[in-house]
């Protein structure tokens, strides 16, 4: 155990040291934080929207005004279609109404009327956006108590609750999920360049003469940049609740816990990454190609996994992300349910033991073992 708690002394002195394992720790994860906050938003609000009224009847004035008081519309007025429909080709406008000069006569009359309804189809998922909010807003409209027709009472009236996200704010499971791909960068870049980095500057070649085992320089390698990441993680945790403002409703300790195993999975592939490589480019690149790409497209944070082809459906199995999106998104929205923590504990688990082994398979430490590789 000395010669294990001595390696472990060196690596925290090389990390004090190289200022570099301080910056993946800390700033990186804060600037991916900033990014998911400020410059990601799935929220569609505030689309510019094209009205040209040609009935002048003053009744209609209340639609008007309720087109100008929702929140997720921006409204433009125009007095000729042309010019409308030349800004919507021109993508300076996501859609536009034109009411008929018959609307309201045709509402007192006959108890329904038209109006035509124009999106731009280039962006399918902001094109139902554009036609849902139209549709609501007039419903509301037809049935407000400030100006109400003679129509038909529907025999079903949906009155829709959110449960876990009542603002209906898209960074309130986006910033909990970016933690996943966060702590996956940033477990995989920390250990990704270790070894290499030893091959780099010769220090390695020191430890053929030495009678170390395996199991302690996989530990020494393990333990200190585990206490970075958890360090990371709570600073991470800390920036999305108290600065971010997203509501926490589970346990903290569990959180740790579970992040701890996750942690655990991503070191495992970060060195198994700088095992098999002597340089810290070569590392440092596969660790990105295997730290953000799958993380990002393959985990659930932005596209369902059950939307995705059955091949991609598989491959999800064996990525970390894939746990503990699943598991923080519940923990800060929903709180702590026994169900979700104990099969994502588990999947996470034998992740990582699965990783440590492949590790610890991965390590060489005879010269002759080492350039045959």
């Amino acid at each position: 155990m000395k010669i294990c708690f001595a390696l472990i002394q060196k690596e925290f002195y090389q990390i004090t040291r190289d200022f570099s394992s301080l910056l993946i720790a800390f700033v990186l994860p804060l600037m991916i934080l900033l990014l998911y906050r400020y410059g990601v938003n799935l929220d569609t609000v505030k689309i510019t929207l094209g009205i040209k009224n040609d009935d002048i009847n003053p009744k209609l004035s209340t639609l008007v005004e309720a087109f100008n008081k929702s929140k997720y519309i921006k409204t433009e007025y125009f007095f000729n279609k042309e010019e409308m429909y030349n800004k919507i080709k021109n993508s300076k406008l996501k859609g536009g109404i034109i009411i008929p000069n018959d609307f309201i006569s045709n509402l007192e009359k006959e108890n329904t009327a038209e109006i035509l309804v124009i999106t731009d189809g280039s962006e399918a998922n902001l094109a139902n956006y554009v036609s849902n909010y139209i549709l609501e807003i007039a419903n509301n409209w037809l049935n407000s108590s400030d100006f109400k027709f003679n129509l038909n009472s529907p025999l079903v009236v949906p009155v829709t609750r959110y449960w876990y996200n009542q603002d209906i704010n898209s960074h309130y499971f986006i910033l909990p999920g970016s933690l996943a791909i966060t702590m996956n960068m940033i477990g995989m870049l920390l250990t990704a360049l270790v070894i290499s980095r030893e091959w780099e500057r010769g220090t390695i070649e020191g430890l053929f003469s030495t009678n170390i085992s395996k199991f302690d320089f996989v530990l020494s390698k393990y333990i200190p940049y585990f206490m970075l990441g958890i360090l990371s993680f709570l600073f991470n945790v800390f920036i999305c609740i108290y600065v971010f403002k997203i509501p926490f409703r589970g346990n903290i300790l569990i959180l740790i816990f579970v992040g701890a195993l996750y942690l655990f999975c991503c070191l495992g592939v970060g060195l198994t990454i700088s095992s098999n490589y002597k340089e810290q480019f070569s590392s440092s690149q596969m660790a990105l190609s295997f730290g953000l790409l799958p993380a990002l497209m393959l985990s659930g944070l932005i596209y369902p996994i059950n939307s995705m082809p059955k091949i991609f459906q598989y491959l999800t199995l064996i990525l970390p992300p894939r746990y503990f999106i699943i598991f923080i998104q519940s923990e800060f929205m929903a709180g702590s349910i026994p169900k979700i923590i104990l099969i994502n504990s588990v999947f996470l688990f034998i992740l990582g033991v699965a990783l440590f082994l492949l590790v610890y398979s991965s390590i060489n430490l005879r010269l002759e073992k080492c350039l045959k590789k």
